[in-house]
């Protein structure tokens, strides 16, 4: 199976982390809690999945690696939109924007990244009064900078910030950035970042 950005990753009772620096003490406390990591963007090891690992406060953020034997079941941001639409979901701004973001997406592979993502795929309850959303949509054709800027525009009518990443097969954008038209977009890929113009999209 192909493991990639954003996916969230169930691990097994017996699953260890690979890591080439010390692991901090509140990892093992924080996968005790809540055994999920999330893929990072980076190039894959000697066929181990580069991982990240959050912990309860912003700046307790850990990547590592993971052997595939390691993972109970894998969840895709796609996924997710069932779960929230399916599920009693806790009343926080963040989680009940889900609700305007699915009609604005319908047409699209979409689904919730970030704290809202892990909470609907962990069950722990990370998202807080003050939470943004982030999302991720896959583009399976060519998204014009009108389209997207129509987008944006009626994103910006939700009760929350709403950050939505473009996944392509070239790598990742900022819909708002994309939004813009400028010559030039931040495009994040697993060998890092990079300025591309906007017609190496299409």
């Amino acid at each position: 199976m192909e493991y990639i950005a954003h996916d969230l990753l169930q691990l097994k009772e017996e699953a260890k982390l690979i890591s080439y620096t010390p692991i901090p003490e509140w990892v093992e406390y924080s996968l005790a809690k809540a055994p999920f990591v999330v893929v990072r963007r980076a190039v894959h090891r000697d066929k181990l999945i580069p991982i990240g690992v959050r912990g309860e406060r912003r700046n307790q953020r850990f990547g590592a690696f993971l052997s595939e034997e390691a993972i109970k079941q894998t969840i895709r941001p796609e996924n997710l939109v069932s779960f929230f639409q399916n599920a009693q979901s806790r009343n926080m701004p963040a989680i009940r924007a889900l609700e305007e973001v699915a009609i604005i997406f319908e047409k699209f592979a979409w689904g919730p990244t970030g704290s809202v993502g892990f909470e609907l795929a962990s069950g722990e309850e990370v998202v807080t009064t003050t939470s943004d959303l982030d999302v991720l949509i896959r583009l399976s054709s060519y998204l014009s900078v009108k389209q997207a800027e129509m987008i944006v525009s009626k994103l910006k009518r939700c009760p929350v910030s709403v950050d939505v990443q473009v996944e392509t097969e070239k790598g990742a954008f900022s819909l708002a950035e994309y939004a813009k038209g400028e010559e030039t977009l931040l495009l994040r890929t697993v060998y890092g970042p990079a300025l591309v113009k906007l017609n190496q999209l299409a």
